[in-house]
């Protein structure tokens, strides 16, 4: 049978254990979660058409630049909205570096002041977004998608050439690859559409 001073250290053991315990629990401080752009985890695909049967062209850039990724936020959607960007045309790659080239020299090329194209990202919180693209001299907005999950934010939306004053850029590059966008019909056509996709892959901590 336990005595009284048995159960009195028992007693100031179990206390002692248990302050020692919340007091452990309350040093424990959950910092919160922040979100930051790494330019490194961004990838850029687009897609090209040509021939009247709409074939596509497929690549991508191999270089963006983001000019204010230190911003750290409480969301990734908070942290690209308002991104500033800069993507050089000589990163263009279609996996064919004859029709890099020509894309480069007979498109871009032809353009105002294309060495690079620049623009600002905005998102919603609804999934929606725009893209303030400039190219050929001329600001364009373009409308986009998106889905985020975690770190990960994947947009896609479409560029309509028209909207830069590109009939000259695409006659010429249409002319240089004449021959490489004759469908069945005989007819060389270059799309005026071109889709794009872009992955993001948020540093968190």
């Amino acid at each position: 049978m336990k005595t009284a001073k048995t159960i009195i250290y028992s007693f100031l053991l179990i206390s002692l254990i248990s302050l020692t315990l919340v007091s452990c629990k309350k040093e424990i401080k959950k910092e919160p979660v922040r979100f930051s752009i790494e330019q490194k985890t961004i990838t850029i695909n687009w897609t090209a058409y040509k021939t009247t049967d709409k074939i596509p062209v497929k690549g991508k850039f191999e270089k963006i630049i983001i000019t204010n990724a230190n911003n750290e936020k409480d969301t990734s959607i908070e942290a690209l909205d308002g991104a500033q960007f800069e993507i050089p045309i000589s990163s263009i790659n279609s996996n064919d570096k004859g029709r890099d080239s020509k894309l480069q020299e007979f498109f871009f090329g032809i353009m105002e002041a294309t060495l690079s194209l620049t623009g600002t990202l905005h998102l919603s919180n609804d999934g929606t977004g725009n893209i303030m693209l400039k190219m050929n001299g001329l600001e364009q907005e373009i409308p986009i998608s998106y889905i985020a999950s975690g770190q990960l934010v994947e947009i896609s939306g479409t560029v309509d050439l028209e909207k830069y004053n590109t009939t000259t850029a695409i006659a010429s590059l249409n002319k240089a690859c004449n021959e490489k966008h004759k469908g069945a019909d005989g007819v060389s056509k270059t799309w005026t559409e071109v889709d794009i996709e872009a992955k993001v892959y948020l540093k968190k901590k």
